[in-house]
C-alpha cells in the first residue's frame, strides 16, 4: 500500500494514530516521574495516574477527533504539573504558542520547531512524504506526518531538556525578551544558544533498549523511528508501538 492510500483510509490510520498518542502519553508520564520533586510527590502521582487513564482512553478512541480530545486534555494536565515543578519565577499558567507568553513556552516552541525540522529530514530520508499525516490532518500545508513522528519525541527530547535548563539556571528570566508586537516573548540570542546547546546534548546522548535491537544517539533513534513509521504505513500487519523509555 502506498503512503497516500494509507493516509486516506481512516480504518487503517486510526490504530496507528492511537499508538502515536499512547506513546506520547507514556513518555509524558515518565518525564514527570523522572523530574518530580519530593515536595510535589502527590501532584506528580495524581497527574501520572490521569495520564495512564488517558493512555487507556486513547486506545479506545472511536475516531481521530476523539483521540485528539483525549490527548489535549491529558497534555493540559501534564503541562500544569510541569509548571509546578519549575522554580516559582519560571512557572506558567498554560501552554501558549502564538505567541508564547513566557520563557518556558518560548523555549518549548523554539525547540519544537528545531525538532520538527529534524523530523521532516528523517521522513524524507526514509522515503516518506512529510505532508501526508496519520494523526494530524493532511488537508493543510503543514508537514503533518512530521508532526505525527514528533509527538512521542516532544517529551523525550524537548520537554525534559527545557525543564533541566530552567531548573539549573542555564535558561534564566532575562533570556525572555518582548516580541516586536509586544504581545508575547521571544528568546534572546543567549537564550537560544543555551537552548540549542542543551537540545544538542540530548540528541547526542547514547541510548540502549528504547527500540528493539537498536542502540545509538537519540538522533539515530529519531531516524530509525521514521523508518518504522514508514513500515507501519506500507506493510500490512506491522504494529508500531513507539519507543520504550523509562
Amino acid at each position: 500500500m502506498t503512503q497516500a492510500a494509507f493516509c486516506e483510509d481512516d480504518t487503517r490510520c486510526l490504530p496507528l494514530a492511537r499508538a502515536i498518542v499512547r506513546a506520547k502519553l507514556r513518555h509524558q508520564t515518565n518525564v514527570l516521574r523522572r523530574v518530580g520533586r519530593r515536595g510535589l510527590a502527590e501532584t506528580v502521582t495524581e497527574t501520572c495516574s490521569a495520564l495512564r487513564d488517558a493512555v487507556r482512553e486513547a486506545g479506545a478512541a472511536a475516531d481521530v477527533q476523539e483521540l485528539m480530545g483525549v490527548e489535549g486534555a491529558a497534555s493540559a494536565r501534564y503541562f500544569a504539573c510541569v509548571s509546578a515543578l519549575l522554580p516559582e519565577e519560571m512557572r506558567f499558567t498554560a501552554r501558549s504558542r502564538r505567541p508564547p507568553l513566557d520563557l518556558p513556552n518560548a523555549a518549548l516552541s523554539y525547540a519544537y520547531a528545531i525538532l520538527l525540522g529534524e523530523c521532516v529530514g528523517a521522513l524524507l530520508a526514509a522515503g516518506l512524504e512529510p505532508s501526508l499525516g496519520v494523526l494530524h490532518s493532511s488537508t493543510d500545508k503543514r508537514p503533518s506526518l512530521a508532526l505525527d513522528l514528533m509527538e512521542e519525541f516532544r517529551p523525550l527530547l524537548v520537554d525534559r531538556t527545557v525543564v533541566a535548563l530552567l531548573r539549573t539556571g542555564r535558561l534564566r528570566v532575562e533570556h525572555a525578551v518582548p516580541s516586536p508586537d509586544g504581545e508575547g516573548v521571544w528568546l534572546s540570542r543567549d537564550g537560544k544558544k543555551a537552548l540549542v546547546d542543551g537540545y544538542e546534548a540530548t540528541m547526542q546522548r547514547q541510548v540502549k533498549g528504547a527500540l528493539p535491537g537498536f542502540s545509538g544517539t537519540w538522533r539515530r533513534h529519531l531516524h530509525h523511528e521514521a523508518q518504522l513509521l514508514g513500515r507501519a504505513i506500507v506493510e500490512p500487519g506491522y504494529e508500531w508501538v513507539g519507543a520504550s523509555w523509562r
